[in-house]
């Protein structure tokens, strides 16, 4: 009698926790999952609007073919992640108090990019009667990281941006803003390096890579125009 008693009790244990187990997940999944939804969406949204970064992957892919340009979107992405360990380490409202530290950041992130305009553009100029290879010496990974990381405002957007889309109550502002940086990380990665892709094939199809003395100069452009932000910011 006694072992089916305690047969009966685990039973009904089993089932109160099976219950309890699926009104959790059913919450997690289901309710808080439109919140994910609309923080994807919406991510996506701005990763897809025209901008110089996602302008120098395409001339990039174009120029040097998909390999590089994924290593560049690599580097340009990577720099989500320190934005998003800034602010879950809360550095972001230090820099958010502190505006001298944001402009020193933009100023040396400026510099090297203009540095880096000036000899791409040298180096087309140079070579365009010898029609060398593409240079393969340039860190497009290190010049998509620099990129990234010398924009602190970035930091300070997802500091205003993700409170807006915390998705459970229990979880700490911390986790879910790791997990929100993660989730912008891992889509601006995918949108970044599928546009490499079809950049690249455009252009073996097309041909557009034998004309690659312009797309040195566009990149320098492209450069130019991202110091420019930084210098003069809005």
């Amino acid at each position: 009698m006694e072992l089916v008693h305690t047969q009966d009790l685990l039973s009904s244990f089993s089932k109160i926790l099976y219950s309890r187990t699926n009104i959790l997940i059913y919450k997690f999944f289901l309710l808080e999952l439109n919140t994910l939804l609309l923080f994807i969406f919406t991510s996506i949204s701005l990763t897809l609007f025209p901008g110089p970064d996602i302008l120098f992957v395409v001339s990039t892919s174009l120029q040097k073919g998909w390999k590089k340009g994924v290593k560049l979107s690599l580097g340009l992405t990577s720099g989500i992640i320190i934005h998003t360990l800034v602010v879950v380490l809360g550095l972001g409202t230090i820099l958010k108090h502190e505006p001298d530290i944001i402009r020193i950041i933009e100023i040396s992130g400026a510099t090297y990019l203009i540095y880096l305009a000036i000899q791409i553009w040298r180096n087309s100029i140079k070579n365009q009667n010898n029609l060398p290879k593409p240079s393969k010496n340039q860190n497009l990974f290190l010049t998509g990281f620099i990129m990234n990381l010398s924009n602190p405002k970035v930091s300070l957007f997802f500091l205003s941006f993700f409170p807006g889309f915390l998705f459970h109550h229990e979880l700490s502002y911390s986790l879910q803003f790791f997990i929100l940086g993660s989730i912008f990380f891992v889509q601006a990665l995918f949108i970044f390096a599928s546009c490499s892709i079809l950049a690249a094939r455009l252009g073996e199809k097309f041909k557009l890579r034998d004309r690659f003395f312009k797309w040195d100069k566009i990149q320098s452009l492209i450069l130019f125009i991202i110091a420019l932000i930084l210098l003069n910011p809005l």
